[in-house]
């Protein structure tokens, strides 16, 4: 066992509005949320657990199938899994903690898609387009030919998988694409169902075609 202190875990920018910091063992996760006035999260779910505790301000937990509830500091409020929940913050900001379990593998892979990007849209949408297209040049490479504009419709995440599926890319070439680190990268193996490790036997299992594109048609060939 090892003690830890919020003073030593990474905070996370996102978007102009949101700060976490997040700590997870085996099943649970802690995550520290600083937000600001008025920010407004959208309805999602999620298949873990959560209880939410306001540590500062208020907010608001928007419930499409129930009543909304609003937490003041000091109050706690447990949401079962796969329930649809939306968040407004009030118009004093808030600090939260969150406890889910099990825990977000899409937080430790940064690949939650509700929240909003941690840059501005037009530099964030110059980054992704990079990525795109050295993940078609290792497509290309591979002997699997698609033009961009067919690539910018598949979200990122599908299409970096797709990728690795097609043995076109190592988890290291990933990594370096993505901006991923090795918990994060070991996070979507798990996440893909790959196992944690890179040998033949989690490659050859990365061919079973766990991912189908608009360009492909069930049951046609490998290219």
């Amino acid at each position: 066992m090892e003690i830890r202190t919020w003073n030593a875990v990474e905070e996370q920018k996102i978007g102009e509005s949101i700060s976490r910091k997040v700590f997870w063992g085996e099943n649970i996760m802690v995550t520290k949320w600083e937000i600001r006035p008025n920010t407004v999260l959208p309805i999602h779910d999620h298949v873990a657990e959560q209880i939410t505790m306001v540590q500062r301000g208020t907010l608001t937990l928007k419930f499409p199938d129930d009543k909304d509830v609003l937490l003041h500091e000091g109050d706690m409020l447990v949401i079962p899994p796969s329930v649809r929940h939306g968040v407004e913050i009030g118009p004093e900001g808030a600090s939260v903690i969150d406890l889910f379990s099990p825990i977000r593998e899409d937080f430790i892979s940064r690949s939650e898609t509700y929240l909003p990007s941690s840059g501005s849209p037009e530099t964030e949408s110059g980054r992704n387009e990079e990525k795109y297209k050295k993940f078609q040049s290792y497509l290309t490479a591979g002997g699997i030919k698609i033009p961009l504009e067919q690539l910018l419709e598949v979200p990122l995440d599908i299409l970096a998988r797709y990728v690795y599926e097609r043995e076109c890319i190592t988890m290291g070439q990933l990594r370096e694409i993505m901006g991923l680190d090795k918990t994060q990268a070991k996070a979507l193996l798990r996440e893909w169902k790959h196992g944690d490790d890179h040998s033949q036997s989690s490659l050859q299992k990365a061919m079973q075609r766990r991912v189908i594109l608009p360009w492909e048609g069930p049951g046609s060939e490998d290219k």
